[in-house]
């Protein structure tokens, strides 16, 4: 027995590791009983990672499916993709489940990996409890959770699990690397730009933690100098502090710039078909497009990567609400701890220094977007896990109320932590893919020719590849120059115009040219794209449909905007009340809190809006059956048109130029006047036309 107590004091932080696993696990296990992948993005990962397993591991040069005519070259990054199929691979022989089942349980286990790295980084700074914190905090936090519960396969946990493991082989490098003669220091930094290389095959911004760290080296200077000065270490002048600083500091400063040359050199010898790993200097010019705001036009839509005051209150609960607030507390920790350090003349170690500047850089990303905040998580955990480690040590020795405070609200803070999480993952929704939808994407799938282009907004082609295997005009993977001779911009722009334009002749001429290419068009392609081009690129496509969906309601305005440069939207206010008269039988409907009213007159329901002004045009049904009505020779009409649901729950008014849209008519007047397009499905939410030409 005192053998086995013995083994568990000596290996308590692995029960512990363990344990930090398991919940990890648990905490996005609540929608692991999904049917088909969840959400747009993870599509996309799950059908390259099929064609890898269906390929033997062999990725195709082109991707005919996405942005055609004619695709797009495959360019772009696999290593989480590699992930879920070698591991998928790997348990094949001891499982029956799809490898659609497989890649959304495998996330969750991913996701709790994630602790390993991010254990080390903890622990190689601080102590195995820093270490433990930051495996704790580094794997349970919202944002995180959110992007990689079960059944969502993106590649997020693979951002998290190379960013940490970046962090501690770069680490390593900067205190290992003693000079060029020394074997262990070349060890370190090789060590370090394999970590690079993989992270680069599984994420296209992956180097930028390294520029992080070369921004460290300036701030480093200074953080040393105010530490000389607060802490009086050093009563020489400004030029004897700096010489110290450089000459402690300057094999770590050496072995940086040495993972930046090595790093392009091999990063660009791999940078093509198969690895496409993403380079140093590209990541930099990556970096100054996105600073000097040279982005897609998509991305003004994606709201996701809209501005954020997290100054204000309601951005700062939007930050507290994806990071949780006792990380947050525990990152703020980090500067007292330090400053703390300075005050007592104790050593405040450079990994500790380059995490404050960790959080601050990515602090800022945020302010350009809640997409970011899961870099920014990854930043606070390393901070909370390094305050937790400091404080562990500071407490030794101390008073035992003290301690025992301390270790309590600490245990309190996670444990409140943990299930904050859990009712978080136990509550979303939202997610799946509606039967609605899975009954149109399966009446394509098996009715469509399998040479048919699928056209619609371009947020759901990675769902719609995926799940029918066709081609699709766009989708969500943003497409820039790979994408010839029509990028993503130029997409966006001609379907949100075929949407928002009543003319059905230039709505048909849009979609012609998304048939197939010209012969002029495939000898350039071919001339750009040298050997990676297949035949079937250049080929025209049999069929063409259309998908009208009830989400494009909601979208419409940038379906206007991109298309047209005007700015309209439909306005969809829910019933709020019911009048009756004085023998109970309903005769008033209140929508909006009245901003919209219904009255029954004469057996027609008459459209009035602020108590004033009557709409001139209604359509409602009764019995299943449209009733259309108009209001046109009154007095204070105000042009425009409301479509009332069939359960009278919602009332939507169309401005005039929405009303005469090619979306109106496609939507809610299934193609009633339109020659060229010919319903062939529909349910509530999604219609599906023929195009014809």
């Amino acid at each position: 027995m005192k053998k086995i107590f013995s083994a568990v004091k000596a290996h308590y932080y692995l029960i512990f590791l363990v344990a930090i696993f398991y919940f990890a696990v648990l905490v996005r296990w609540s929608t692991s009983n999904f049917d088909v992948i969840l959400d747009y993005d993870p599509w996309w990962f799950f059908r390259h990672a099929q064609e890898l397993v269906q390929n033997n591991l062999v990725p195709p040069k082109w991707d005919i499916l996405s942005y055609f005519p004619p695709g797009r070259p495959v360019d772009f990054y696999l290593g989480w993709s590699y992930t879920i199929a070698i591991f998928y691979l790997i348990a094949k022989p001891f499982t029956v489940i799809s490898l659609m089942k497989f890649s959304g349980l495998f996330i969750a286990f991913f996701s709790a990996a994630c602790a390993i790295p991010a254990y080390f980084v903890g622990k190689y700074v601080t102590n195995k409890w820093g270490g433990l914190a930051t495996a704790f905090f580094g794997t349970i936090t919202p944002i995180f959770v959110s992007r990689s519960i079960a059944g969502y396969p993106a590649a997020d946990a693979a951002d998290v699990f190379w960013t940490f493991v970046v962090v501690l082989a770069t680490f390593y490098a900067m205190k290992t690397f003693k000079g060029v003669r020394e074997k262990k220091g070349w060890f370190a930094i090789g060590l370090a730009i394999l970590s690079y290389w993989i992270f680069a095959l599984n994420f296209n911004n992956s180097w930028y933690i390294y520029y992080f760290f070369i921004a460290f080296i300036p701030l480093l200077v200074i953080f040393k100098i105010l530490e000389s000065v607060i802490g009086r270490k050093h009563e020489g002048s400004f030029a004897s502090r700096l010489k110290t600083i450089w000459h402690e500091n300057k094999n770590g400063f050496i072995a940086l710039v040495l993972i930046g040359i090595l790093g392009q050199v091999i990063t660009q010898i791999t940078a093509g078909w198969p690895f496409n790993t993403a380079t140093p200097i590209q990541n930099f010019f990556s970096a100054l497009g996105f600073i000097n705001k040279n982005i897609l036009l998509v991305n003004i839509s994606i709201a996701e990567l809209q501005s954020l005051d997290v100054f204000s209150l309601q951005g700062f609960t939007q930050l507290i609400n994806n990071i949780g607030i006792v990380p947050i507390v525990l990152m703020f920790g980090l500067f007292l701890m330090i400053l703390y350090k300075w005050v007592r003349k104790k050593e405040v170690s450079n990994a500790e220094y380059f995490t404050i500047v960790w959080i601050i850089a990515t602090f800022w990303l945020i302010t350009h977007g809640i997409r970011f905040a899961l870099l920014f998580a990854i930043a606070v955990a390393a901070s909370a896990g390094f305050v937790v480690g400091n404080l562990i040590e500071l407490l030794k020795g101390k008073n035992q109320l003290l301690v025992v405070t301390v270790y309590g609200i600490l245990i309190f803070g996670m444990i409140w932590h943990l299930a904050d999480n859990y009712t978080f993952s136990s509550h979303a929704t939202g997610m799946e893919i509606g039967e609605n939808w899975k009954n149109a994407l399966s009446w394509l799938k098996n009715n469509a020719d399998k040479n048919a282009n699928i056209v619609t907004w371009w947020d759901p082609g990675h769902i719609i590849t995926g799940y029918t295997g066709l081609k699709v005009m766009a989708d969500g993977a943003h497409c820039a120059d790979s994408c010839y001779p029509y990028n993503h911009n130029v997409r966006i722009q001609d379907m949100g115009r075929v949407f928002s334009i009543s003319n059905e002749t230039e709505a048909v001429s849009i979609l012609q040219k998304y048939m197939g290419l010209t012969p002029q068009q495939c000898q350039e392609l071919n001339q750009k794209f040298d050997g990676a081009v297949p035949a079937d690129a250049c080929s025209k496509v049999s069929q063409m449909y259309l998908i009208a969906s009830s989400d494009l309601i909601g979208k419409y305005y940038w379906l206007s905007y991109f298309g047209t440069g005007e700015k309209h939207n439909f306005i969809q206010l829910p019933l709020t009340n019911v009048g009756t008269d004085q023998n109970g039988t309903q005769n008033a409907f209140y929508y909006g809190n009245g901003v919209l009213v219904l009255i029954n007159r004469d057996g027609k329901l008459v459209p009035v809006v602020n108590n004033k002004n009557i709409i001139k045009n209604i359509i409602y049904y009764q019995n299943n059956q449209p009733q259309q009505f108009q209001y046109g020779n009154v007095s204070d009409s105000v042009d425009g048109l409301v479509i009332v649901d069939p359960s009278f729950q919602q009332a939507t008014y169309l401005d005039p130029q929405i009303m005469d849209s090619i979306f109106t008519k496609l939507y809610f007047g299934n193609g009633a006047g339109l020659s060229h397009f010919k319903l062939v499905y529909d349910n509530a939410e999604v219609k599906i036309f023929t195009v014809i030409f």
